[in-house]
């Protein structure tokens, strides 16, 4: 079974990504939701992604003197087609038994909707 991207979009890119355009295409910050399933099922999960360039980490310092990488995908400047063929990248070269274990390895780039997820008891 292998990952297959659906769809990218980003609640802070209203008019859309395609057409989205930072004050500074090396210093942004963007959240970016990719819809990921599998080939064959209609079927996908939110992964979420955030899409800075170099510049930001240095004009955004942590204050603590340091900061954690996982989530984030660093790009060397603003770029559609450089982001989406990058988690489509990610995508077709993820691949498992089952969903579960697809879903899984995504999660240790983007942030998967079900990560931690523990059905109730009941």
């Amino acid at each position: 079974m292998r990952a297959k991207l659906r769809d990218l979009h980003s609640p802070d890119a209203p008019t859309g990504l395609e057409s989205y355009a930072p004050a500074s295409a090396r210093s942004f910050s963007l959240l970016v939701q990719a819809t990921i399933g599998t080939e064959g099922s209609t079927a996908a999960d939110l992964f979420d992604f955030l899409v800075v360039g170099p510049d930001w980490f240095a004009e955004n310092p942590s204050g603590k003197g340091f900061r954690w990488g996982r989530h984030y995908l660093v790009v060397d400047r603003w770029d559609y087609e450089v982001v989406r063929r990058a988690i489509a990248d990610l995508c077709v070269h993820t691949e498992a038994q089952d969903w579960s274990e697809v879903a899984m390895r995504l999660a240790s780039y983007g942030d998967w909707e079900f990560d931690g997820y523990r059905p109730s008891a009941s």
